[in-house]
């Protein structure tokens, strides 16, 4: 007598139910991956400082060890310039004291350099490392003091960093016999590619509260600025 066929198992609605609910689960986790990546991208997308220029072309300088430089020699740097005078009696010192501030900050990151243009022809060297060593910035510190042919800088520093033109000022005008300029104190931010970007930074602005509000600025670009830096360094490296 032969066994008879053993009875086939049913299917429990547990064993229908639990691969669909994993494939659901799925695509929910993977719709709100999607979603987070899409906030953080228009996030980025706001944060990202705007693209206001670029240095399109080389400058050659005279440095304030007296030694001449060119400009393409920071690229790959970001930058921060600013237009300033060693004997300037307006705002040029409280400029240069928030960018000492901001070198404070930053120092150790070989990623950043400082530029501090001249615009009075009259500045020689020994005057520029004068300056220099009266608010601590050594020989070796990552920051520029240089000058130029005067046409010729005044030229690249509006045409390509978008500063605002110097005007001479009347001597009827001058506050004292250095007060031969008025000139735009703000502060340019170029990226490692040679961008100007984000705004012209007023630090100087006459209103405290716009003061702390582009310096703020200056500080959340620089470290965008930063973090696009390393991405690209990771991207490159093998």
């Amino acid at each position: 007598m032969s066994d008879s066929p053993s009875p086939k198992p049913s299917l429990t609605p547990w064993a229908i139910w639990i691969p669909i609910i994993i494939a659901v689960l799925g695509v929910v986790v993977f719709y709100n991956y999607l979603l987070a990546m899409q906030q953080q991208a228009r996030s980025e997308e706001k944060d990202r400082p705007a693209f206001l220029g670029r240095l399109e072309r080389d400058l050659e300088l005279t440095e304030r060890n007296g030694k001449t430089v060119h400009l393409d020699q920071l690229r790959g740097k970001i930058l921060l310039a600013s237009w300033v005078y060693t004997r300037c009696p307006r705002g040029c010192a409280g400029v240069i004291a928030k960018l000492k501030k901001l070198q404070e900050e930053y120092r150790g990151n070989p990623n950043i350099h400082f530029v501090s243009f001249t615009l009075d022809p009259d500045d020689t060297p020994e005057m520029m490392q004068l300056f220099a060593r009266g608010i601590d910035v050594k020989d070796t510190d990552p920051w520029w003091f240089v000058n130029g042919n005067k046409d010729e800088v005044r030229r690249y520093m509006t045409q390509f960093f978008k500063f605002r033109p110097v005007q001479d000022l009347p001597e009827a005008d001058r506050l004292s016999p250095d007060d031969k300029y008025i000139h735009d104190l703000r502060v340019a931010l170029v990226d490692s590619k040679g961008h100007v970007r984000g705004t012209l930074y007023d630090l100087m602005n006459a209103d405290p509260q716009f003061q702390d509000y582009f310096e703020a600025q200056l500080r959340k670009d620089l470290n965008y600025l930063l973090k696009e830096k390393e991405k690209e360094t990771d991207e490159k490296a093998p």
